[in-house]
């Protein structure tokens, strides 16, 4: 007796997997942007308000990163960004607890607007350097926050051209690179001679190999630091029947 086949069983058809989530972009944009990348000069230094702003920058960045309240594209249109702001700078934010690094990160390339550039690297300083452990809110109100602006960079033969107690030293041969702040390799007591070994070591590179045709360049860079700043007072209210005071300008 022939049996009839079963039913064949419907199949559903596979899913599609969801697409994985994008992080979001690391890097804020403030609003109006620049419709073009400002030209400035590398070796002039900021304004006293530019030098405050950043500060208070990094200081509300630094806060809302470790209380989980990050800074959003809106809190920056309370900034007043100037052209040299806007301007791509290399940057170094550093974050201290008494006299001890507890944080640092930054770039010598130019590869951001400078406000833009303080933002990121405060933000890794805090949590992403491998060389400490992440900070949390509880140490806030003990931390300094350092921020070092790159001035322009020379090309420079070798260590005669080298000011140890000025100038940064930036190496480069064979797609490896490392780099001295300014003034770090004098306060550790090195030469310039030392100081060009040293950043080949941290660079994997042959000792010597600074003399072999590798690129060394020096730079100075401008300095920003200073305390957390205070929390602005709230408005008192007005009297019945004075009549409004004009607005004080707000401190970048």
């Amino acid at each position: 007796m022939l049996l009839c086949p079963p039913a064949a069983r419907a199949q559903t058809p596979p899913q599609e997997a969801p697409p994985p989530e994008v992080p979001p972009e690391e890097t804020p944009t403030p609003a109006p942007s620049p419709s073009s990348t400002p030209t400035v000069d590398l070796n002039a230094r900021l304004e006293p308000g530019e030098r405050d702003l950043l500060l208070s920058l990094a200081w509300r960045t630094l806060a809302g990163h470790l209380t989980n309240h990050p800074i959003r594209d809106s809190d920056l249109e309370g900034y007043a960004f100037t052209p040299r702001l806007m301007a791509k700078r290399g940057c170094f934010v550093t974050l201290k607890k008494g006299d001890k690094v507890r944080g640092r990160q930054g770039d010598i390339e130019p590869t951001r607007p400078l406000y833009q550039q303080v933002i990121v690297f405060t933000r890794r300083a805090a949590t992403r350097d491998p060389r400490f452990l992440p900070l949390t809110d509880l140490e806030l109100p003990d931390l300094a926050v350092e921020i070092e602006v790159i001035g322009e960079r020379h090309r420079v033969g070798g260590p005669e051209a080298i000011q140890i107690d000025r100038h940064g030293i930036f190496l480069e041969k064979w797609g490896r690179r490392a780099v001295f702040l300014p003034g770090v390799a004098g306060s550790q007591g090195l030469n310039a001679e030392r100081a060009l070994d040293e950043l080949c070591k941290q660079a994997a590179l042959p000792p010597g190999a600074w003399a072999q045709g590798a690129r060394i360049e020096v730079f100075t860079a401008e300095t920003i630091s200073g305390p957390r700043p205070p929390p602005q007072p709230a408005p008192l209210p007005a009297e019945p029947g004075a009549s409004p005071s004009p607005a004080s300008p707000g401190r970048s």
